[in-house]
């Protein structure tokens, strides 16, 4: 080997061979609670769509579940969807045509009176959901005359067992300091 092609590995060795370095990781979303129902595999293994078109759909069918389950339709804007999916404009409009043409979905622009688009009507169409929920998904297991917040779940206070007997004595406290009257003063 000559000086130039050693030279030239070395520099290739100490340049070239670098372990990569690691992405920032972003903050972990909070749990809210939501989640998505479940939908057919077929629009996972539906070669047309791309990753971003089923995402967009899952967060639709996700949207549409906790606003309107009975007709599985929703106002939705493209703001919303961009906001969700960390998308531009062009992309999520992508998204839903892609889904749209593909029969997943129909899509309707709201027209309001003092602005050209107000929002989308979104409707989610049968091909997208599994066979045992094409028809309607389960009905909500609360009650509608039922209480929004739960009580289960309201603040609760730890005590330890000694502050737990004195609270529980004070009662018995203030009953024995009525039946006797406090002693006199001394003077």
């Amino acid at each position: 080997m000559h000086d130039k092609d050693l030279a030239r590995q070395l520099r290739s060795l100490r340049c070239c061979h670098l372990p990569a370095e690691q992405k920032p990781q972003h903050a972990k979303p909070r749990d809210s609670g939501a989640y998505v129902p479940e939908m057919a595999a077929r629009i996972e293994d539906d070669p047309n769509l791309t990753d971003g078109a089923r995402r967009c759909a899952r967060k639709l069918a996700e949207y549409i579940y906790c606003r309107n389950r009975e007709t599985r339709s929703a106002e939705i804007t493209v703001t919303y969807l961009m906001r969700a999916l960390r998308r531009d404009r062009r992309s999520v409009q992508r998204y839903l045509r892609q889904l749209e043409h593909a029969g997943y979905i129909s899509v309707e622009v709201i027209h309001a009176a003092t602005r050209m688009c107000a929002g989308l009507l979104v409707e989610l169409l049968a091909p997208l959901f599994a066979r045992h929920h094409r028809r309607q998904w389960p009905q909500k297991l609360i009650k509608k005359d039922a209480a929004r917040k739960s009580q289960n779940h309201r603040l609760r206070i730890k005590y330890s067992r000694e502050s737990w007997a004195l609270r529980c004595m004070d009662g018995v406290f203030r009953a024995l300091m009525k039946t006797r009257p406090p002693l006199p003063a001394i003077v």
